[in-house]
Parts: structure tokens; C-alpha cells; sequence
């Protein structure tokens, strides 16, 4: 299911209403900075994970003096025009209602999956620079879509790892900590199998995007994955009662999927340090491209992309030969802009433009 058809924004930061009807290509929403731009971005991923990327408080995403944000949308699939769904989240500062095809839902994971969107932001390099939650975040976007087996895992992991910590945090008893080493092991080690077998399946695209996007890099980019635990690991039950003593200092579970990372090399060296900040962003799109490949191969739907400001991430060769790629792809794609003249319309029959000021919405 992937195609935004028609989007509605009431309240969303300096947004207080715009609707769009969208093309099944390139979106582009051209604006000063400041004048909403990012929040179309932002309200639009919102909608499709449950969270924004930019500030964790409600209060930071409903209109200054409302009550409420509402987001709401209809999809088609690509492939299936007769298949649509209305998508709905409504937040106010304590509470937040979801709603598929009028049907109130409790999780986000059914959005989620009707909905897979990719993010690209002037920050999105730091994927190679911080910490591994990013990098675990990419990989599990990609198991949680291809397999059905995943997120139950990883629901029950958590639950498990958060009773332990809670256990080992107020120092419990060595046996309460213990009655939950044998959920964390069972459901890490199928986790780590998925993980495995997506990173497997997604290198060989990785490989090609990379060619295309960085012909001068000679060597092919290896990603090398790190379970959560030592290498060397036989059995992860004995390291738990290994570390028992050492974790109940700390306060928190050491190992585990939990602490899974991802690094790509080149030549046996860290991306992030032999890439300039140039290639560091043409990286991330590479790896955004090749996640969507492989995720229409397996899923049958391709994904929709939201670029914020493109012209900050690329040049102008780079930003022309991405937007070919989406379009060779197939792949929906809303773009935000300071200059409609910076990115180039290669198909007027699947391409929309809007100008925004101060949150006012208007076709172009």
C-alpha cells in the first residue's frame, strides 16, 4: 500500500490547515526558511511512526493555542488502484487516537505497515557518525516490513529487558533477575537470525546504489554486522550469569539485541572516516535506495521517500541523478525546497508543486 493520494493537516506546528491532492511522483514543496516547510515533512512522518523526529513533546506540535493536531490521509496501492485505506492520528497534549478506515486502532504498527516511509534530512549523515540506535533503527525498519515474525520478537525483548533492568536497578535477588534471561536469549537469537538475513539481502543493493551514486570509490562496501554480544559468545545464558555482578553495578543489561550495530566499511575502513561530508550524504541515499529495492522486491509495494531540503544535502549533478533513481524506481517522493529552480522536473505529468508562507499552503 504505497501511495499518498490526498493529505490533511489541521494545527500541526505553524500549520493551522492545508490539504494537498498528491502526485504518484515527485512532490515539491517550495518555501523561505521558517515557513513551514519541514513541518509538511515532519506532520507526514508523524503520522506514518508515531513520533517525530525533531522534538519528543507534544506540546511542541499542536498550534499554539489549540488543543489538538490532526493528520490525516488516503492511500492507494501501487499496483492495486482499487485497494485504498483512510489513515487518521489525532494528538493532544496526554493522548493520542489512531484510526485506519474508521476503526480505532491501538498501536501504530498497522499504520506502520500501510505506510513505509523513508526519511532523508540535512542531519540524516549522522546515521555513520552517532551512536548505534540510528543504525538499529534502519536495519529494524527494513526486518519489521519483510518479516511477519519480527516485531512480536523484538515486543517481547523489550518487555523482557525492561523487567530485568527494573530488577537489576533496585538490585534485586540474583534469581528475579534471572527469570528473565531465558526470554531475553530466546527471542535475541531469532532476532539476530532476521537481522542476518536482511543485512544478507540488502548489501548486494547497497553495492549497486553506491556504484551509481559514487563511481569513484572503487571498492565495494561491506557491512558488517555486531550481534549485541561478543563474537566469541558459545552461549549467551552462561555470559548473563557471567556478568551477573557487573551488570547489577551498572544497572542495566549489557548485552543483547538491544546493543546490536551495523558498520560499513570500505577497504577494512570506517565509512564515516574515509568519506567526505559529500559522500557521507550520498551514502545514506544509497542506502535509503537500496532498502527500497529490496523492500518491493519482498513486500511487492515500493516506499514512499520525504527529502527534506534537498539542495542542503546535494549538488546539482547529485540531486538530478537521486530524483532519476526515485523515478526509475517508481517511488513517490515529497521534496522540500527554498527554490523551486534548484530541483529539475523530470516528468510534469507526475510531478506537483506548492509554495508555503507562514504555514499557508497553495498550489504553485
Amino acid at each position: 500500500m504505497t501511495q499518498l493520494t490526498s493529505l490533511s493537516i489541521q494545527n500541526f506546528r505553524n500549520c493551522a490547515s492545508a490539504q494537498f491532492e498528491l502526485s504518484s511522483g515527485l512532490n515539491l514543496i517550495v518555501g523561505n526558511n521558517a515557513a513551514g516547510k519541514t513541518a509538511i515533512i515532519e506532520a507526514i512522518w508523524l503520522l506514518a511512526t508515531g513520533r517525530s523526529f525533531r522534538s519528543q513533546k507534544s506540546h511542541h506540535l499542536i498550534q499554539h493555542n489549540t488543543q489538538s493536531t490532526t493528520i490525516f490521509c488516503e492511500t492507494k496501492s501501487s499496483y492495486n488502484p482499487d485497494e485504498i485505506h483512510k489513515i487518521g492520528i489525532q494528538k493532544t497534549l496526554d493522548n493520542t487516537l489512531l484510526r485506519i478506515d474508521g476503526e480505532t486502532i491501538k498501536s501504530h504498527g498497522p499504520i506502520a505497515k500501510l505506510l513505509p516511509i523513508q526519511l532523508l534530512t540535512p542531519e540524516s549523515h549522522k546515521l555513520l557518525e552517532e551512536g548505534p540506535k540510528a543504525r538499529r533503527q534502519f536495519m529494524d525498519w527494513g526486518c519489521f516490513h519483510q518479516s511477519e515474525d519480527f516485531m512480536p520478537l523484538w515486543r517481547n525483548y523489550q518487555r523482557g529487558l525492561k523487567q530485568r533492568n527494573h530488577a537489576l536497578k533496585k538490585r534485586l535477588p540474583k534469581e528475579q533477575v534471572q527469570l528473565w534471561d531465558q526470554t531475553l536469549v530466546e527471542n535475541a537469537k531469532q532476532i539476530d537470525v532476521i537481522r542476518q538475513n536482511y543485512l544478507d539481502e540488502l548489501t548486494p543493493y547497497l553495492i549497486t546504489f553506491c556504484q551509481a551514486l559514487m563511481p569513484e570509490i572503487e571498492t565495494d562496501v561491506v557491512c558488517q554486522y555486531r550481534a549485541g554480544w561478543p563474537k566469541t559468545t558459545e552461549d549467551l545464558l552462561e555470559l548473563y550469569q557471567q556478568n551477573f555482578a557487573k551488570e547489577q553495578q551498572l544497572g542495566h543489561t549489557q548485552y543483547g539485541a538491544h546493543r546490536a550495530d551495523i558498520r560499513f566499511k570500505f577497504n577494512n575502513q570506517e565509512a564515516m572516516n574515509i568519506l567526505s561530508r559529500g559522500q557521507q550524504k550520498l551514502f545514506v541515499c544509497a542506502l535509503l535506495l537500496a532498502q527500497a529495492s529490496l523492500h518491493e522486491k519482498v513486500v511487492n509495494e515500493p516506499v514512499i521517500m520525504l527529502i527534506d531540503d534537498l539542495p542542503a544535502e546535494l549538488d546539482e549533478i547529485h540531486r538530478t541523478k537521486l530524483l532519476e533513481l526515485l523515478q526509475i524506481l517508481n517511488i513517490q517522493h515529497i521534496i522540500t525546497t527554498t527554490s523551486k529552480d534548484l530541483i529539475p522536473i523530470l516528468n510534469k505529468e507526475t510531478s506537483k508543486t506548492w509554495n508555503i508562507e507562514l504555514g499557508k499552503v497553495c498550489s504553485s
